[in-house]
């Protein structure tokens, strides 16, 4: 994360350096995303960039910490805006707001996209385990919610679930992003439905052959 000296910048200055790094971070890997550019197109000197952050991988990670965040907030106003919806309908809520989230906000989505190629292990587990914290957050109140409700098996283990919550979501919106970001998924809304639902219905009723021993 960002040292001291990053959050005293007058705000200009602070919005300036994320700008350029979402977009060097956007459009290449870790690997190749420059420090150089991001330093040259926000005005800083590069000695002034390691007054701000440890390294290359600190900003890195404060930058996709920064994405995960505000669709965390996108996806929570949605939830609040809502009529008390059960766990199923708000896990729908959320595979369905991932295109809307992509479209509102292109560069976070662009991260997201380029994060998902990332073949940087060191880097993209840096990511993960930060952003695990933030998304987990969510995840967790939802399946307590739903326990408290009496929704779900109160035996369920509310972490392995929260992973697999995390981890289909985060899939579904690439899915999504992937197939009908051209079209749009107001054009496409009973392909895209009928396939939440089959998630869904494996997620709730599994796999099993009904009837069986």
């Amino acid at each position: 994360m960002p040292k001291k000296t990053f959050f005293n910048l007058p705000a200009e200055k602070r919005n300036s350096i994320i700008s350029a790094a979402m977009y060097e971070f956007s459009a290449n890997s870790y690997k190749t995303a420059s420090i150089n550019v991001i330093c040259r197109e926000s005005g800083i000197a590069k000695g002034s960039f390691y007054q701000y952050f440890a390294d290359k991988l600190d900003l890195y990670v404060y930058i996709m910490t920064l994405a995960i965040e505000e669709k965390i907030r996108f996806f929570s106003s949605a939830l609040s805006e809502s009529n008390n919806p059960g766990l199923t309908e708000q896990i729908r809520m959320l595979f369905l707001k991932g295109v809307e989230f992509s479209k509102k906000h292109p560069l976070f989505a662009a991260l997201g996209e380029q994060f998902s190629k990332e073949d940087d292990e060191s880097a993209k587990s840096a990511v993960i385990r930060e952003g695990g914290k933030l998304s987990g957050s969510l995840f967790l109140q939802m399946i307590q919610d739903a326990k408290d409700r009496g929704e779900i098996d109160g035996g369920i283990d509310p972490f392995a679930l929260s992973l697999l919550l995390q981890s289909l979501n985060s899939a579904v919106s690439m899915y999504m992003h992937d197939r009908f970001d051209n079209t749009g998924y107001e054009i496409n809304k009973e392909e895209v439905d009928n396939f939440v639902d089959s998630l869904l219905n494996i997620l709730v009723h599994g796999i099993r052959i009904k009837n069986s021993i």
